[in-house]
């Protein structure tokens, strides 16, 4: 009973429940109206974007890679959509589009980075200034402002005679979704095989290769779908729409457990990092602390998500806390072991 219960004491879930928990408690001694039904319930809904973004994301870090180029892609991919939708073209079905043209942009990292080889920081920071400039070649106005109240809803509308947001209810059916692919499908299985080690998911049998290449389409297109939940929310599309999230997204991915180096994280832990950034930003608004501030706490929340992470991974398995480093290649098929002495270079 005592080792269960440290086990649950030190999943990082719980830790995440404990911050939100004290986070709320500071922010209602900053306004009585921070525990108001209706506000708990909004308190997300600017942040549904963010959320849908990490979820994306997670996909791909537990694969033991990285894309920046996440909110490039939904500036790329929601230009486009309102672009076609001023020429005349059916509000959803330039939507469909604009998710073809989100998921495309992630097809283009996931060719470079899972058949050519290419590293994934490297590629994703060169197309997140490709796609953020292809967004402002599309739409070079000041942007479009006319979207129906049908689309419209689903970013910034409540559910009839409720309080209930929209939005909430897209991020929590997401949530949902991605978290039975993840947690339960022999798809999921292979993510966190290959973040763990490649070369022997390869020699497994393992397509490795596919699989990398559909984890960027999958963040492709969940940046794509985070990019008509902004539109809806904020009523319009521009080129520089969320240029200045990725921290948030980052910070959700790695807050939530996920290992910066692959093979570890959870759906539910993304979720409930997602609502501890949007409880931290909220409760500093009401403090009147500058948007700079804020990012500094987040970043610091990142820094500490880190450290943290090695510390309980050290903590559960009983040894020293090892320094961050990239895991050491599998032996591969055409080489030959000889016999050698190896030194463990974190005694």
């Amino acid at each position: 009973m005592k080792s269960l219960t440290l086990r649950i004491l030190l999943r990082w879930e719980t830790l995440l429940v404990v911050a939100i928990i004290a986070v709320g408690i500071w922010s209602a001694t900053l306004s009585p109206f921070f525990l108001n039904r209706a506000n708990l319930l909004d308190l997300v809904t600017p942040y549904v974007f963010v959320g849908l973004m990490a979820f994306g994301l997670t996909f791909v870090v537990i694969t033991g890679e990285i894309d920046i180029s996440i909110c490039s892609t939904l500036a790329a991919s929601i230009v486009s959509f309102a672009q076609i939708f001023a020429a005349g073209v059916n509000v959803w079905a330039a939507a469909l589009i604009g998710l073809c043209i989100a998921g495309g942009l992630g097809l283009v990292n996931g060719l470079l980075i899972g058949v050519l080889n290419l590293p994934s920081l490297a590629v994703t920071l060169g197309t997140l200034a490709a796609y953020s400039g292809l967004a402002f070649v599309v739409l070079s106005g000041e942007g479009v402002a006319t979207f129906p109240e049908s689309f419209t809803k689903y970013g910034g509308g409540y559910l009839a005679g409720n309080e209930l947001p929209i939005a909430l209810l897209v991020l929590v059916a997401f949530a949902l979704g991605l978290g039975i692919v993840l947690h339960g499908t022999r798809f999921g299985r292979y993510l966190y095989a290959i973040g763990s080690n490649r070369e022997a998911a390869r020699l497994s049998g393992i397509p490795v290769t596919r699989v990398r290449v559909t984890v960027f389409v999958v963040s492709g297109l969940m940046a794509g779908i985070a990019g008509l939940v902004y539109v809806g929310y904020f009523g319009s599309a521009r080129a520089d729409a969320a240029s200045t999230s990725l921290l948030d997204v980052v910070t959700a991915v790695v807050l939530g457990g996920v290992g910066i180096f692959g093979g570890t994280g959870s759906m539910p832990g993304v979720l409930l990092a997602l609502i501890l950034v949007a409880e931290v930003r909220s409760g500093m608004q009401l403090a009147n602390l500058s948007g700079q501030l804020q990012n500094i706490v987040i970043g610091v929340l990142l820094l500490a998500a880190i450290v943290a992470g090695n510390l309980i991974s050290a903590a559960r398995t009983g040894s020293r806390p090892a320094r961050l480093h990239r895991r050491r290649k599998g032996v591969t098929a055409n080489a030959r072991a000889d016999a050698q002495v190896l030194v463990d270079s974190n005694p």
